[in-house]
């Protein structure tokens, strides 16, 4: 069983070098690594990598034959979503052609995290569900606690355990400050993506949906599994937060199927780039709205009405197993 892993990446040099020796570590054989306009030394940073493919993104004109990635080759020159799905597309023609059995799409920081109690590695993973063709792998949100860290992979271990909650009484609200409108308003806790990323199974006939999802080119029903987690390190310090929206600083108002991004990501993104907030303010902001100090952090064990009630549902999930394959890593040099 052979497992490859596809990330788009535009200016990843802090965490893609950790990303990429930790799932090697686990079993990924091939790494499939396209540079979408980076400015820094990430490519240099795993070239000596022989498991890594370096390519850059792949341009409109090579699939523009295929009128099932249309709406990718149509929108590639304004959306890096468009040219991500693009790129996974070709790192899943790649695959075939090496005799890789699966294919992990992810994001630079993201992890792949076979289960939350007891992990394994991916070959075991995916020869225990082989007979899928997508498993869905659901999204764990770092908790960020500090404002910077050295390597965030190895020192946080705290992750929200889920974006919603059944409950009324179990959700987790926090306050944010609007510059632009000089107002506070409420949002949950959750600030990055909630739908997940996908492992394929490579000989299935599969396209990109969008960056989370998949559908068959045939058009037959999928078998598909929600296994396995994706540890999501999202905004997870200071320097993450501005690099994140320095990089969409031209991306359209809205996702590539039409809907608008949501208003804290609009208004971060403007943030980020406007010469009027220097990096005192910013880091300020970063502080008194994205940091989760020991006051909020209680938050995520206590329940909304003067925590009288026990929490039905846990918001708080620890990991532990990142840091040890970083550990085992380190022994065995």
């Amino acid at each position: 069983m052979k497992v490859g892993l596809v990330i788009t990446i535009k200016n990843e040099e802090r965490i893609l070098r950790d990303n990429l020796l930790y799932h090697s570590a686990i079993g990924v054989s091939n790494i499939f690594i396209y540079f979408d306009g980076s400015t820094d030394n990430s490519r240099a940073s795993i070239e000596d990598l022989e498991n890594v493919c370096c390519l850059e993104s792949v341009s409109s004109e090579k699939y523009k034959q295929f009128d099932f990635l249309k709406k990718f080759t149509a929108q590639a020159a304004s959306m890096h979503t468009a040219r991500q799905c693009l790129n996974i597309y070709d790192a899943t023609q790649r695959c075939k052609a090496l005799k890789i059995d699966w294919l992990l799409a992810m994001d630079a920081d993201e992890l792949f995290l076979s289960d939350t109690e007891h992990p394994t590695d991916v070959t075991t993973f995916f020869e225990q569900n082989s007979s899928f063709d997508i498993i869905k792998l659901k999204p764990l949100e770092v908790i960020s606690r500090k404002k910077s860290y050295e390597n965030v992979f190895t020192q946080e271990t705290l992750f929200k355990s889920q974006p919603r909650f059944k409950y009324w009484n179990d959700r987790i609200y926090f306050k944010f400050y609007d510059p632009y409108n000089d107002e506070t308003f409420s949002h949950q806790a959750w600030l990055g993506h909630t739908m997940g990323k996908c492992a394929i199974n490579v000989n299935s006939n599969l396209r990109p949906r969008n960056v989370h999802r998949f559908v068959s080119i045939d058009e037959r029903k999928l078998n598909t599994i929600s296994k396995g987690r994706l540890l999501h390190y999202s905004l997870y310090d200071f320097d993450d937060f501005k690099k994140k929206f320095h990089n969409i600083k031209h991306r359209p108002d809205v996702f590539l199927n039409g809907k608008k991004l949501p208003r804290m990501a609009l208004i971060w993104r403007n943030l980020v780039n406007d010469p009027n907030f220097d990096d005192l303010y910013l880091e300020n902001y970063f502080v008194e709205n994205l940091l989760v100090d020991e006051k909020k952090l209680k938050c995520f064990y206590k329940t909304r009405f003067f925590n009288l009630l026990k929490r039905s549902e846990t918001a708080v999930v620890e990991i532990d197993y990142v840091k040890a394959v970083f550990a085992s890593m380190l022994s065995s040099k």
